[in-house]
């Protein structure tokens, strides 16, 4: 079908409230905007006066109005609907548009969709987006999976959006030709953004219910905190939630909060990828399942009449507390490194990780201090195994890790949850064992499977006869 060519420099098909925010942001920057919303009641409901941002609620109408090559981003829910407005606009699209999916798709779904459209020639940008609603609007940081020509046409529009690090760094960068590499990228970021937000969690927790402490008082300590190492986005805003007082009750509203903490699916995707690579993360997947336990309000009150916890009258102190969180953390962040490392080697994507790292300095949620010490040890070892081993982060733990294993069993002696706290020091203790006692598994295997088992005295695959 002939379509008509507009003066729009890019459309954004979706406007809920990241979507919206995104082109605010875009026509902030001097560019022209497309909208594209088809639910009318929230169509009125946007508050439009910029001349620079129109918007459209008729698809054939909101893609005449882009200049060709045609960009049209994509912020809807993943999965079918992606698929079903892909099918759309194909018929609209013509050789050498392009299609970004700003969404958190499924990166093999990016992959599938990339493939199909070549048949079209239409560019497709697996493009993932991190900071909320706040960093759409002001800053997110971007991650691309795109071709070099079809990234050259956006990225005037994508680096003027993005983040930008107190040296002007801009955060945004294509990581490789594949649509799923940005998508992935993103993935792990939620991965481990689930692993470095139950690790606060859990730190409150130890200082609420384990030491007593008002949430007043634990938004101060963590203040102290956020002006050493462990200064980030997730420490800057639990100070916030931690000092924020309930109109209504006169006390601090996190009191008043369910523990009941949802997701949206995208940490049980970094862990399910991880465990498809056969790599252990095992931080990403316990905060997963802290979350779904979380859930089990009813069940969790019933079993508290049940069981009584533990009385303990030893106690910690703070700044183990401290050393312990930033261990935890260092473990966390080694096993997102080590997914995406794989990652890159089974789909031959070639991630500079040190890029990663420096891309997610400013704009998305888990922003920190910490990440510019994460590029540094993959800039002096490109070919790093895993995080916890470089000279930096391995002089750091055996600082941290002997606070780390006093917190947990503190933890364990007062009946106090601490699942990826415990979680990452044991992946850090079998990580760094010469010996386990897995041996004893691979002889059971062997014994009711007959699947076999290496010696450490001589080469080769033996089957014992273990009812001899």
């Amino acid at each position: 079908m002939r379509v008509d060519i507009g003066n729009n420099d890019i459309g954004i098909l979706g406007l809920g409230v990241m979507g919206f925010n995104l082109a605010l942001n875009i026509e902030s920057k001097g560019f022209c905007v497309a909208g594209y919303e088809n639910n009318s009641e929230h169509l009125n409901s946007l508050p439009v006066s910029s001349k620079k941002l129109n918007i459209f609620n008729d698809l054939l109408t909101f893609v005449r109005q882009l200049k060709t090559p045609r960009v049209v981003l994509l912020m809807i829910t993943a999965g079918p609907p992606v698929d079903e407005i892909i099918t759309k606009l194909r018929s609209f699209l013509g050789s050498g548009d392009i299609i970004i999916d700003a969404g958190n798709s499924y990166y093999k779904d990016s992959l599938r969709r990339q493939e199909h459209l070549k048949g079209y020639n239409i560019n497709y940008i697996g493009l993932g987006v991190s900071g909320g609603a706040d960093g759409a609007r002001f800053g997110p940081a971007i991650m691309a999976g795109a071709s070099s020509a079809s990234y050259a046409k956006v990225q005037p529009i994508l680096n003027e959006i993005a983040a930008r690090t107190k040296n002007n760094d801009v955060c945004a960068t294509r990581l490789g030709d594949s649509a799923a590499v940005g998508h992935f990228v993103k993935m792990m970021h939620n991965g481990i953004e689930y692993a470095d937000m139950q690790i606060i969690s859990e730190t409150y927790g130890l200082l609420s219910k384990g030491l007593g402490l008002t949430a007043p008082k634990i938004s101060d300590i963590f203040e102290g905190w956020s002006k050493t190492e462990l200064s980030s986005f997730l420490i800057e805003i639990t100070t916030s939630i931690l000092r924020y007082i309930d109109d209504d009750t006169k006390v601090p509203l996190i009191d008043l909060i369910t523990d009941n903490a949802e997701q949206k699916g995208t940490g049980k995707l970094a862990a399910i990828a991880a465990l498809e690579l056969g790599v252990a993360a095992p931080s990403i997947s316990e905060a997963v399942s802290a979350r779904i336990l979380s859930s089990l309000k009813l069940e969790r009150v019933n079993s508290a009449g049940i069981f009584q916890k533990p009385k303990n009258e030893n106690n910690i102190e703070l700044i183990d507390i401290k050393k312990g969180l930033l261990a935890a953390k260092v473990c966390a962040y080694a096993q997102g490194f080590a997914v995406l490392t794989s990652a890159s080697d089974h789909y031959c994507w070639n991630l500079e990780l040190a890029q990663v790292a420096h891309n997610w300095r400013a704009g998305c949620i888990i922003r920190a201090q910490f990440l510019d010490k994460v590029a540094a040890a993959f800039i002096e070892e490109p070919k790093l195994v895993n995080l916890m081993v470089s000279s930096h982060f391995s002089a750091l733990l055996r600082q941290m890790i002997p606070s780390l294993r006093k917190v947990v069993g503190w933890a364990v002696a007062e009946g106090i949850s601490v699942p990826v706290m415990s979680v990452s020091l044991s992946y850090f203790d079998t990580y760094t064992s010469r010996e386990l006692p897995t041996n004893l598994i691979q002889a059971q295997r062997d014994y009711f499977g007959s699947h076999g088992h290496e010696r450490v005295d001589k080469p080769g695959t033996f089957r014992t006869n273990w009812k001899n």
